[in-house]
């Protein structure tokens, strides 16, 4: 602790304490808002509190210690999704926002996120061909204030409480322990914990309609922008043709995952997520899907974009760029070069906006992007010669014969603005046109006559052009089944029958569905459609969407209910019945691992998975047992497996026999990358007393890699900080 003069601690009248672990302390140099998750300036906003301009980010977590986590993110969310209190200090009051990072190593890379998503790539030599494109941005950006377009370091000054950033003036602020600790005049008046406990939850959520799917179908989690108190920033999902669940979702709002499970979609129903750019409002859901969604994502979009995205994400996770790359699959889509992907193909022009953006087309879907479209003002760009010769010609008709043109219209200089000549110009392109972007949902005067063609997309509509298609109810309830890593494991044939015996049940908002410590019925569940909220020992620890399954430890070993489930929203549940669930728990030999999940509870990162996804991992583990001296593996071999330390210890020598490492701890994983990567083993293991390891086969780690990504990464930052201490690289 600090020397200062000993003076009573906290005034709680000096911190204001806000949803998602936010908190605003006030100060003598002004209040500072501790923890900046997304849509923090929406909640200020709302309760009509003055957007501060000192922002305190959290510590770094390390890589591995907790599922999803790394550097400034917490279970997908990132802390530091700062830009629009940027916008709103600098753009709507003139004000530069100082902004307070632990160390100078989170600063660097705060600024280099900043850098990307205000700026874009700030390097020509990063656009090759497309170098004009830079030019362009400028001048869309271009602030006349300034002469020039705003660079990071206009809107905010980025410092670190290593570096003596803390220091205020007549106000210090340092970190001691695992507080943040306020000084004024050498005495304590403030302090806020850095520990991010706290399950992040979004402000609202889309009204979920009922999908009456036709020949295409768009589903907006979204329509708005990143100042609208009451929206979602614009995200949708779009159902190309008959097939009946898998879906595109283009852009990523904030707090995705709970957005979607409210709308009855799970993550392994999106086929691909379409990124336009790198704009907080459209990127704010992607680490969360990626880290924490229960299918691999593969990323659409164009090369710039691409390599950006890797620089923000590298820099947000303070992780190594090769790293990052293994988290997801990029799926390359440059204006010019189609992209045939399933059957379908997807085409692009970049967008004119203020950094890299991509407009794109597939299925009869046109999205614009966040692309300003004014005609005229193309034509005034090409004299200046800002626009390239051609250049004009390919926005005007890129969106020629869509079915369903989806329009940024949030006006300002860097977005479409409604008037009845553009509405005219796009309803003219396409069969629908739908307006996003926007949270003003009137159409100007003299525009009356083209209402029938034009709608806006507020949160939860549903948009459905073509032939209705066959109700699909049965097969929607074998798809929730199949997006059930458990139940997954079941032959299809096997999840039609299964689906034709549950029964659906449904609560209404705040019902319990199940209490704590309730004796079981032997009923299991799967969430249909809604959100279910698990709460343990009165603590919210996580929301279950479409997909998860509920129930299944109190119905195999008997015993009490372990956890309270709410229902957050309508719920629709598929209840298994004892007569149902038994044999399927049989079939699976649920019971024979429930011991090995109780186990996996006390590695500490595992615990925060449900019961289901640790029950569904002891499925795959193979115990083994090695007597004292019993080599596991050797030197130079080919690895088919990844390993999990039981008990007992393992030796690591290398190609001269020489002793490295000693593994002793019990949870520790090892050995994956040889098996994940089809690499050498770079080590010798041998038990140095009895020993039991559980091993996973290379296919079960490659099915890790799919359902599990938040997993494998804890898992390689485990080897990261094995290499540290001189472990070798593949054995572990």
């Amino acid at each position: 602790m600090s020397s200062a003069t000993a003076q009573p601690l906290s005034a709680p009248e000096r911190v204001s304490a806000l949803p998602n672990t936010v908190a605003v302390v006030a100060t003598g140099a002004g209040d500072v808002l501790v923890n900046c998750p997304p849509e923090t300036l929406k909640y200020l906003l709302a309760h009509g509190i003055t957007p501060p301009t000192i922002i305190l980010l959290p510590p770094d977590v390390p890589a591995g210690r907790e599922l999803g986590s790394s550097g400034f993110v917490r279970r997908g969310i990132n802390y530091a999704s700062v830009e629009f209190l940027l916008y709103s200090n600098y753009f709507v009051k003139g004000l530069k926002t100082l902004l307070v990072t632990v160390t100078a190593a989170q600063a660097q890379r705060l600024r280099a996120i900043l850098e990307e998503t205000i700026s874009g790539p700030v390097n020509p030599a990063l656009y090759g061909a497309d170098l004009w494109l830079q030019g362009e941005c400028a001048a869309v950006s271009f602030f006349p204030p300034l002469g020039r377009a705003p660079r990071a370091e206009d809107l905010a000054e980025v410092v670190s409480l290593e570096g003596g950033g803390g220091d205020l003036g007549a106000v210090r602020i340092a970190l001691e322990d695992e507080q943040f600790v306020f000084y004024e005049d050498n005495a304590v008046v403030a302090q806020v914990s850095t520990r991010i406990a706290e399950v992040a939850l979004p402000m609202t959520l889309a009204p979920p309609r009922p999908l009456h799917r036709h020949e295409l179908t768009l589903q907006f989690i979204g329509g708005s922008d990143g100042f609208d108190p009451a929206g979602i920033t614009t995200c949708f999902l779009a159902y190309l043709g008959t097939s009946v669940h898998q879906t595109t979702l283009f852009d990523t709002a904030a707090y995705l995952l709970m957005r979607l499970g409210n709308l009855g979609v799970s993550p392994s129903h999106i086929s691909e997520v379409v990124l336009s750019h790198l704009h907080e409002d459209h990127l704010a859901g992607l680490p969360e899907l990626i880290l924490m969604g229960s299918r691999r994502v593969r990323v659409v979009t164009a090369e710039l974009i691409y390599q950006s995205l890797l620089r923000v994400l590298s820099a947000m996770l303070a992780l190594p760029i090769p790293e990052v790359a293994t988290l997801f699959d990029f799926c390359r889509l440059d204006p010019g070069v189609p992209l045939d992907l399933d059957g379908r193909r997807f085409e692009t022009i970049y967008a004119v906006h203020s950094i890299p953006t991509i407009a794109v087309r597939v299925g009869g879907v046109c999205y614009s992007g966040d692309m300003r479209y004014d005609e005229e003002w193309f034509a005034e760009l090409e004299q200046r010669g800002v626009l390239l010769p051609g250049r004009r010609e390919e926005l005007v008709r890129f969106a020629e014969g869509a079915t369903v043109l989806v329009q940024d219209v949030g006006g300002g200089t860097v977005h479409s603005t409604v008037t009845p000549r553009l509405l005219r110009a796009l309803t003219a392109k396409s069969q629908r046109l739908v307006l996003v972007h926007t949270s003003k949902h009137n159409l100007p005067l003299g525009s009356a006559d083209l209402a029938g063609q034009i709608e806006f997309a507020g949160s939860g509509v549903v948009v459905g052009i073509g032939a209705l298609l066959p109700d699909a109810t049965q097969i929607e309830v074998v798809e929730s089944i199949a997006a059930c890593p458990l139940f997954a494991r079941l032959p299809i044939s096997e999840r039609i029958a299964l689906a034709e015996q549950t029964e659906m049940v449904s609560w209404p908002d705040g019902a319990t569905i199940l209490r704590e410590g309730e004796h079981s019925d032997g009923c299991a569940y799967i969430v249909h459609s809604g959100l279910v909220q698990i709460e343990i020992g009165g603590t919210h620890v996580r929301v279950l969407g479409r997909g998860s399954s509920i129930g299944e430890r109190g119905a195999i070993m008997g015993e009490a209910r372990s956890s309270t489930m709410l229902a957050h929203g309508p719920v629709e549940l598929l209840r298994l019945s004892p007569e149902v669930f038994a044999p399927v728990a049989l079939r699976l030999g649920l019971a024979a691992v429930c011991q090995q999940a109780d186990w996996l509870a006390g590695v500490p990162v595992l615990c925060e998975l449900p019961w289901a996804s640790r029950l569904d991992l002891a499925l795959d583990f193979q115990p083994q047992q090695l007597v004292t001296g019993e080599q596991l593996f050797a030197y130079g071999e080919a690895g088919y497996k990844g390993y999990i330390l039981v008990s007992g210890a393992l030796a690591f020598t290398d190609e001269t026999g020489a002793e490295i490492s000693l593994l002793y701890k019990a949870g520790e994983f090892f050995g994956a990358r040889s098996a994940l990567y089809s690499l050498p083993r770079s080590a010798t293991a041998r038990a140095v007393t009895t020993t039991t390891v559980w091993g996973l086969s290379a296919p079960t780690i490659e099915r890790l890699n799919m359902l599990y990504p938040h997993l494998l990464l804890y898992m390689r930052a485990v080897e990261a900080s094995h290499q540290q201490n001189s472990l070798p690289r593949t054995a572990v």
